[in-house]
């Protein structure tokens, strides 16, 4: 099977890991794959593939594929206006809810394409808004990266661990704010020692008042070191297609306090494998903090809970549930040809 992947770009986060994931699987199953990205587009992940540069993504310059795989309704456009009836639309978020163009985007999972979706959440939302069913496979991690050996105690200092991302660089939807102002709400309450631990993807933030420390790892082993150094994980996301780092910190042993942003649904069940809030209840999610921290018994119970369930979603057998997916698309799409 041929598959083209089409990109806009391959830099440093979670939705350009999966597709780097993803191409690399399926070249090891033994399938021809061209990833094709702008030629001054970043490509910070290893291929194993074959990688296509060109000046633009455009329906002259996306070749054939069996599959032809975008995953963004900007990628969409140009891969359906070359091969629409080679098209699989892979959904790493419901993107109407935040692109300057919702129309376009909803436009994008109207077109009668098979859809396959990463989280049951995000089906909902494709199914409501267009009235199109998806195939729905889970992201999963790791475990031989994110995993809870080697976690350490700290008994002198808890470490809050936030994933701040920049406000101003398009991450509004993150919460960065609500994590400020629940994290003024937590420190009026709170009366042990206490730090928080921020990764800043983008460039470094601040927490006015609060301690803290700031981060840039370069690698999957620096987050997960800092994972298993935390007392609490925190996510403030307002929605998510699934919601990779939540999972991480899970893995690492880590319990998770976070928003009900939709995706994590599949792994994140409140007061059972974490503690979950409405998006941009701060009051909420300040106590969580707090009720973590302080209660021994429910941080226990939510970390091994949530432990359990984060192994039960290796990121080697999801990619190959998903290439599964894919070649029964391929299947049914030769079979309807016969057949017709």
């Amino acid at each position: 099977m041929k598959v083209v992947i089409p990109v806009g770009a391959l830099h440093v986060g979670g939705g350009c890991r999966v597709l780097a994931g993803l191409a690399n699987t399926l070249h090891a199953a033994g399938h021809d794959v061209d990833v094709v990205i702008p030629e001054a587009a970043p490509l910070e992940y290893a291929l194993s593939c074959n990688v296509v540069k060109v000046p633009q993504l455009s329906a002259e310059t996306i070749p054939y594929g069996d599959v032809v795989l975008p995953n963004f309704y900007s990628t969409f456009a140009p891969a359906y206006a070359a091969w629409p009836k080679q098209c699989v639309r892979l959904s790493l978020g419901f993107e109407p809810l935040w692109v300057p163009d919702p129309e376009v985007a909803l436009w994008t999972y109207a077109t009668g394409v098979p859809v396959i979706s990463i989280s049951n959440w995000l089906a909902q939302q494709i199914q409501i808004a267009v009235n199109v069913p998806s195939r729905v496979v889970n992201l999963g991690v790791n475990q031989r990266v994110f995993h809870p050996k080697g976690k350490k105690r700290h008994h002198h200092e808890k470490i809050i661990l936030y994933m701040a991302r920049d406000p101003d660089a398009g991450y509004a939807l993150k919460g960065f704010a609500d994590f400020q102002e629940a994290m003024q709400k937590f420190s009026r309450r709170y009366k042990g020692k206490y730090c928080v631990y921020m990764i800043c993807p983008e460039r470094v933030l601040t927490l006015d008042g609060i301690p803290h420390k700031t981060f840039q790892p370069k690698s999957d082993r620096e987050i997960a070191h800092l994972y298993r150094r935390a007392d609490v994980f925190v996510s403030t996301s307002w929605f998510e297609g699934f919601a990779l780092p939540p999972l991480e910190a899970l893995a690492c042993g880590t319990p998770v306090v976070t928003t009900d942003s939709g995706g994590l649904r599949d792994f994140c069940v409140h007061k059972e494998t974490a503690y979950m809030t409405r998006p941009r209840d701060t009051s909420r999610l300040a106590h969580g903090i707090y009720k973590v921290l302080r209660n021994r018994g429910f941080r226990k119970h939510i970390a091994s809970r949530g432990l359990a369930r984060a192994k039960q979603l290796n990121e080697e057998a999801q990619y190959l549930r998903m290439v599964q997916a894919l070649e029964q698309i391929h299947f049914e799409r030769i079979s309807a040809e016969i057949s017709g």
